[in-house]
């Protein structure tokens, strides 16, 4: 019987070792894989003034408010598969917009992420001068500040 036992055990050794990894990899391993986001980058190479408008057109167009105009805006950080902006509003809102590679756009009011377990918007640096844009058209850098304050809660 030991013999039987011995043999069956080297044989099922043999089988398993022919098989080789079994594991399946888990599905989240931690890789990520970035997709080409054409509209995300085409707003990165915007200019100041129209990217402000380009991010106050993705928040209109998504029933959102932004009274006062977007006053800056940027490129925060990948989620998921999605390019994450944040733009702040003349009346103090705070919005973050999702970009798909497919250039689907999402809104999202920066006071609802803790809720939606979104990533967090971080305050946005005022945008460059551009000499292109008129003085008049330059946001306030005091709103600027005022909007950001809002984004950290302060």
């Amino acid at each position: 019987m030991k013999q039987f036992l011995a043999g069956a055990t080297l044989a099922l050794a043999f089988v398993l070792a022919a098989c080789g990894d079994t594991s399946a990899p888990s599905a989240n391993s931690g890789v990520q894989i970035n997709i080409a986001n054409e509209g995300s980058d085409r707003l990165k190479a915007l200019n100041p003034l129209n990217k402000r408008i380009g991010l106050l057109r993705a928040i209109t167009q998504s029933g959102f408010r932004c009274r006062g105009g977007v006053l800056s805006g940027a490129y925060q950080q990948q989620y998921q598969n999605l390019a994450m902006w944040v733009a702040l509003c003349g009346d103090g809102k705070n919005y973050a917009i999702f970009i798909a590679p497919t250039d689907d756009v999402q809104v999202r009011d920066c006071t609802e992420h803790a809720q939606l377990s979104l990533p967090a918007c971080r305050r946005v640096p005022p945008l460059p001068h551009d000499p292109q844009t008129p003085p008049t058209a330059e946001p306030n850098t005091d709103l600027i500040n005022a909007a950001n304050a809002n984004l950290a809660g302060e």
